[in-house]
């Protein structure tokens, strides 16, 4: 009787763990999704819950006269942030002299912190700022709480700035500080952080509730409207019921569509496109299979090195992987390797040691890999080849075969000089390819969005190793460019701001043309020359040096360019303006893959000051990072925004393919385009080479070695 017992307790236990909820079986995944301004909530009003982190989400949301386009970034599982980009169809963006019939723009940053983790007993609670350092014409603070039960999430909070125009109660906070009384920063060009006014003001309860209906991929919205536009001082609209209701249809986990009845009189549409980069949910293919050769061909081609070396550089060519120099000791193999195809050095390592063996005679115990990384030699790899074999037939494990290896770096004497083996290289060495590319104005006064599908080539001519031209020329397809009608009104040099005469007038350009050397003098030490076209809006010459300890996260870099302002049409003429630019620039590597980058210099527009960038990466290879710049320019002279700032993030391309390949898609949003805290666009910088070449980051890619 008890056995049977044991076996009935154990089946239920095995049948909860098969399926936890009847909602696994639904095919649509509902879940939170975005408020109608970006950040994860209701409709007008925020609420507690946060995407994964890794995440990207586009959204857009249209209703008069308000149309909100973002995009929301997860670096934290705790943090969300937003750029919005708010166009406002009942106002005028200007004179009509300046902007003609185009309606009011407004560009806000959003950001939300996750306070506390939700439990059994309490909510998840967040604070969160909207329009931080805006024009303050959406500009809130919100302490919000959320609970699930069952299929409802319920939202409580408090809500300030606009979304406290309700005014239901004084700041809560008045009482520690005099200064939380009340809210006294007018609406202007923005840019600036009104921390004085933050949580400050009368305050408005927000409450909302949420409803899914998993089984039809369905979610419900319902929320009590604090934003009163109808006693709105920026644009004032009737408003015939406080109830916003509205649901939104889960397509896919990436795509839902949303349909919204608001102020008792208005209908909004919106759609989010959602993309999650933590993991990489795609096979990939499997190593090629290597035939190990038998005991007497393995000795043949030990006794016979060029049928090794042949052998070894078709089976590698295979892999896309391409030998640079190999030497076949007694005991030992050592081959210099490179490949444009993975990106991370300990894959590349792998495969390369998996054809390494498969290949040589059982008397080789080492295999030794040095990696390059454009020119550098930036990495070697020094492998026990029976625990490597033994992993491979899964009797070890990759932290023991890393327990019996060694990973160095010699970066001065690389060791593809000195092998017994040397490829044939035939200099110059000529590579090119043509795609279709775009190039825009986002938010000008002429418009939301100008653009022009521009037809881009890139050539690089490799005259030896270290000596290249690199080239990029565009040809346009279509534009919409002549819209332009306003010149730059700045008072500082316009080394950014002319960047329509630059659009419009270089239709078709020579973006770069420039003679580029790069070597390694000392260990740990590389240096990068560079001159001709540097970029789109400047040429000159020039040099950076890295400093890079191959075991440190620490590491410190120095730029400096001589450089002159190119003509509107990106030729071969220039303008009269020159100037000296440079920096040095210290990084670090913090754990958990986030990144630093503090700067301090010469810029463009010859002012002074320092670039804060801070980034993190996750194991997919997926970043997203922002900056912020301040220099000696007064936010009166700087203009609209006060200061520079701006986000960024980089997608790995085989994240969306069933191969490796070690390209990135990079998009960043820079908000302004202005003259003050510009910096020299620099292609092929030491650092966008060699920072991800070290050895915490070949550790913390240490299990992709078997892949």
């Amino acid at each position: 009787m008890q056995i049977k017992r044991l076996l009935f307790v154990s089946l239920v236990l095995i049948s909860f763990n098969v399926k936890s909820s009847i909602d696994d079986y639904f095919e649509k995944k509902v879940h939170p999704n975005s408020s109608n301004y970006g950040i994860t909530g209701i409709l007008e009003l925020p609420n507690a819950r946060f995407m994964q982190e890794a995440s990207l989400r586009f959204s857009f949301s249209s209703s008069f006269p308000n149309e909100y386009t973002s995009i929301t970034g997860s670096p934290f599982n705790w943090f969300e942030a937003n750029y919005r980009y708010a166009e406002v169809k009942n106002l005028n963006y200007g004179p009509s002299f300046y902007s003609g019939n185009q309606s009011w723009k407004d560009k806000g940053f959003d950001v939300k912190f996750r306070l506390f983790s939700e439990n059994y007993y309490f909510p998840s609670l967040a604070l969160g700022l909207r329009d931080l350092a805006g024009t303050g014409a959406f500009s809130s603070e919100y302490i919000v709480g959320t609970k699930a039960v069952g299929n409802f999430d319920i939202t409580l909070g408090l809500g300030w700035g606009v979304l406290g125009s309700e005014a239901s109660f004084g700041s809560p906070f008045k009482s520690i500080h005099a200064g939380f009384e009340k809210r006294n920063s007018d609406k202007g060009q923005g840019g600036s952080f009104n921390f004085k006014d933050w949580f400050s003001g009368d305050a408005a309860i927000l409450s909302g509730v949420e409803y899914d209906l998993k089984k039809y991929g369905l979610r419900f919205k319902l929320e009590y409207d604090t934003t009163n536009p109808d006693q709105s001082s920026f644009n004032q609209m009737p408003v015939k019921s406080r109830f916003n209701f509205g649901m939104s249809y889960f397509l896919a986990d990436s795509l839902d569509l949303g349909l919204a009845f608001e102020r008792g009189d208005q209908f909004r549409l919106s759609f989010n496109l959602k993309g999650d980069f933590l993991n990489d949910n795609l096979t990939k293919a499997k190593p090629k299979n290597v035939i190990k050769l038998s005991e007497e061909r393995a000795l043949r081609a030990k006794e016979d090195k060029s049928i090794f070396y042949r052998s070894l550089n078709r089976s590698l060519r295979d892999e896309e992987i391409f030998i640079q120099g190999a030497t076949y000791n007694d005991d030992s193999v050592e081959v210099v390797v490179a490949s444009n195809k993975y990106a991370k050095a300990s894959m590349l390592m792998g495969r390369t040691s998996r054809v390494v063996s498969a290949l040589a005679e059982e008397s080789v115990k080492e295999i030794k890999i040095d990696v390059m990384n454009g020119d550098f030699e930036v990495a070697t790899l020094e492998l026990d080849r029976e625990e490597f074999d033994k992993a491979l037939e899964y009797k070890s494990s990759v932290n023991e075969v890393l327990e019996s290896s060694k990973l160095i770096s010699s970066s001065n004497k690389p060791s593809y000089l000195t092998t017994d083996f040397k490829p044939i290289i035939n200099f110059p060495q000529i590579d090119w390819r043509f795609s279709p590319a775009m190039r825009h104005q986002i938010g000008g006064p002429e418009g939301f969005y100008l653009g022009q599908l521009w037809l881009r080539g890139d050539a690089s001519i490799k005259l030896r190793r270290g000596l290249t031209i690199h080239s990029t020329v565009g040809f346009d397809i279509y534009n919409t460019f002549n819209d332009f009608i306003n010149t730059s009104q700045s008072r500082l040099p316009h080394v950014r701001s002319d960047i329509q005469l630059y659009l419009d007038q270089g239709k078709n350009n020579i973006e770069k043309l420039k003679l580029e050397y790069m070597f390694s003098p000392i260990e740990d030490v590389y240096v990068r020359a560079d001159l001709g076209l540097l970029e789109q809006m400047f040429g000159g010459y020039g040099g950076e040096i890295l400093y890079r300890p191959f075991e440190n996260e620490f590491y410190v870099g120095f730029a400096l360019h001589r450089v002159k302002q190119r003509g509107y049409r990106q030729r071969f003429d220039f303008l009269e303006y020159t100037t000296d630019t440079g920096h040095f620039t210290l990084y670090y590597d913090f754990p958990y893959g986030i990144s630093s980058q503090f700067k301090i210099g010469r810029y463009l527009a010859r002012d002074k000051g320092f670039t804060l960038d801070l980034s993190r990466r996750f194991k997919t290879g997926f970043t997203i990072g922002a900056f912020a710049s301040k220099t000696n320019i007064s936010s009166e002279l700087f203009g609209e925004g006060s200061f520079d700032k701006g986000f960024y993030f980089s997608v790995p391309l085989d994240l969306f393919y069933t191969d490796y390949r070690a390209s990135n898609i990079s998009f960043g949003i820079h908000p302004l385009t202005k003259d003050g805290a510009a910096l020299l666009n620099q292609h092929n910088s030491l650092h966008s080479i060699l920072a991800d070449t070290n050895k915490s980051s070949i550790l913390r890619d240490w299990e992709d070695l078997l892949k």
